[in-house]
């Protein structure tokens, strides 16, 4: 997992950039928006997410989301947003 000051630099895949990237620019996103960004859908994107998260044995601790419930919507929403390790990375 990579920390600010660390001298190794994780390398991350261009769509794992893209997305840090697309974050930095616009802050806490819903998953469906950061979906329609990249004109994908979210059993496309997850991985991407989950490898760039803060949970798992690659995980690059960059990225975390939350899940919160919204009247009239049937699924809680997923909200993507960078750690503060991911707001330091230049990708």
């Amino acid at each position: 997992r990579w920390e600010p000051g660390d001298e190794k630099k994780v390398t991350l895949t261009e769509k794992q950039a893209q997305v840090v990237n697309y974050l930095k620019e616009n802050g806490e996103v819903q998953m469906a928006e950061l979906c329609a960004a990249f004109d994908t859908d979210e059993k496309h994107l997850g991985p991407v997410i989950t490898t760039l998260g803060v949970k798992g044995p690659r995980a690059k601790g960059l990225v975390d989301y939350r899940k919160e419930t919204v009247d009239g919507v049937e699924k809680p929403v997923k909200y993507v947003f960078l750690t503060e390790a991911g707001a330091a990375y230049e990708a």
